[in-house]
Protein backbone atom coordinates (compact mmCIF):
# COMPACT_ATOMS: atom_id res chain seq x y z
CA UNK A 1 0.00 0.00 0.00
CA UNK A 2 2.83 2.43 1.06
CA UNK A 3 5.03 1.33 -2.12
CA UNK A 4 4.87 3.79 -4.42
CA UNK A 5 5.39 6.63 -1.60
CA UNK A 6 8.49 4.49 -0.14
CA UNK A 7 10.13 4.92 -3.59
CA UNK A 8 8.99 8.87 -4.24
CA UNK A 9 10.49 8.92 -0.40
CA UNK A 10 13.68 7.08 -1.95
CA UNK A 11 14.17 9.02 -5.51
CA UNK A 12 14.09 12.46 -3.44
CA UNK A 13 16.81 10.77 -1.03
CA UNK A 14 18.79 10.31 -4.04
CA UNK A 15 18.19 13.42 -5.70
CA UNK A 16 18.70 15.53 -2.74
CA UNK A 17 22.12 13.46 -2.44
CA UNK A 18 23.06 14.06 -5.95
CA UNK A 19 22.57 17.83 -5.29
CA UNK A 20 24.69 17.76 -2.11
CA UNK A 21 27.31 16.45 -3.92
CA UNK A 22 26.76 18.93 -7.19
CA UNK A 23 26.58 21.70 -4.59
CA UNK A 24 30.14 20.59 -2.71
CA UNK A 25 31.66 20.44 -6.32
CA UNK A 26 30.71 23.74 -7.49
CA UNK A 27 31.75 24.99 -4.12
CA UNK A 28 35.33 23.50 -3.96
CA UNK A 29 35.69 24.74 -7.90
CA UNK A 30 34.98 28.46 -7.37
CA UNK A 31 36.88 29.08 -4.11
CA UNK A 32 37.37 25.93 -2.32
CA UNK A 33 41.50 25.61 -2.43
CA UNK A 34 41.62 28.74 -0.60
CA UNK A 35 41.97 27.08 2.64
CA UNK A 36 42.66 23.85 4.02
CA UNK A 37 39.15 23.43 5.64
CA UNK A 38 37.35 24.03 2.41
CA UNK A 39 40.60 22.17 0.64
CA UNK A 40 39.44 18.72 2.87
CA UNK A 41 35.85 19.07 4.20
CA UNK A 42 34.34 19.30 0.87
CA UNK A 43 36.24 15.93 -0.67
CA UNK A 44 35.72 14.55 2.25
CA UNK A 45 31.43 15.76 1.80
CA UNK A 46 32.21 14.81 -1.38
CA UNK A 47 32.92 11.00 -0.59
CA UNK A 48 30.33 10.28 1.38
CA UNK A 49 27.59 11.87 -0.70
CA UNK A 50 29.17 9.80 -3.59
CA UNK A 51 28.84 6.43 -1.55
CA UNK A 52 25.18 7.10 -0.64
CA UNK A 53 24.32 8.07 -4.12
CA UNK A 54 26.01 4.62 -5.38
CA UNK A 55 24.13 2.57 -2.76
CA UNK A 56 21.04 4.14 -3.28
CA UNK A 57 21.33 3.52 -7.05
CA UNK A 58 22.12 -0.09 -6.45
CA UNK A 59 19.16 -0.34 -3.86
CA UNK A 60 16.68 0.64 -6.72
CA UNK A 61 18.46 -1.19 -9.21
CA UNK A 62 18.88 -4.84 -6.70
CA UNK A 63 17.07 -5.62 -3.71
CA UNK A 64 15.49 -2.30 -3.39
CA UNK A 65 16.15 -2.84 0.46
CA UNK A 66 15.93 0.83 1.16
CA UNK A 67 12.43 0.97 -0.53
CA UNK A 68 11.46 -1.82 1.65
CA UNK A 69 12.89 0.02 4.90
CA UNK A 70 11.05 3.13 3.08
CA UNK A 71 7.36 1.03 3.14
CA UNK A 72 8.42 -0.61 6.40
CA UNK A 73 8.63 2.89 8.18
CA UNK A 74 5.86 4.06 6.65
CA UNK A 75 3.51 1.36 7.96
CA UNK A 76 4.67 1.55 11.09
CA UNK A 77 3.53 5.48 11.22
CA UNK A 78 0.35 4.48 10.09
CA UNK A 79 0.11 1.91 12.64
CA UNK A 80 1.24 4.29 15.38
CA UNK A 81 -0.68 7.74 13.67
CA UNK A 82 -4.22 5.79 12.87
CA UNK A 83 -4.07 7.26 9.66
CA UNK A 84 -1.98 7.30 6.32
CA UNK A 85 -2.30 10.79 5.45
CA UNK A 86 -0.43 11.77 9.35
CA UNK A 87 2.49 8.97 8.25
CA UNK A 88 3.02 10.26 4.64
CA UNK A 89 2.85 14.09 5.98
CA UNK A 90 5.66 13.10 8.53
CA UNK A 91 7.50 11.40 5.10
CA UNK A 92 7.17 14.63 3.45
CA UNK A 93 8.27 16.61 6.39
CA UNK A 94 11.51 14.45 7.44
CA UNK A 95 12.31 14.35 3.39
CA UNK A 96 12.21 17.97 3.25
CA UNK A 97 14.43 18.81 6.42
CA UNK A 98 17.13 16.09 5.62
CA UNK A 99 17.53 17.02 2.09
CA UNK A 100 17.79 20.67 3.59
CA UNK A 101 20.42 19.81 6.11
CA UNK A 102 22.15 17.95 3.11
CA UNK A 103 22.19 21.28 1.22
CA UNK A 104 23.35 23.01 3.70
CA UNK A 105 26.44 21.68 4.67
CA UNK A 106 28.36 22.23 1.87
CA UNK A 107 27.87 25.95 2.48
CA UNK A 108 28.45 25.01 5.53
CA UNK A 109 31.66 23.95 5.10
CA UNK A 110 32.70 27.00 2.49
CA UNK A 111 31.94 29.39 4.88
CA UNK A 112 34.00 28.53 7.68
CA UNK A 113 36.44 27.81 4.81
CA UNK A 114 36.16 31.75 3.88
CA UNK A 115 36.35 32.40 8.04
CA UNK A 116 39.58 30.41 8.01
CA UNK A 117 41.48 31.57 5.16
Amino acid sequence: MNERAAKVGVWAYLLFTVASFALALFYLLNGGFRSNVSLVALPVWMGYTAFTTIKSVADLIGAQNRTANFTRMLDRWEDTFGKRSSALVLLAFMTIVTGAIKLAVPYILFQLGVQFA
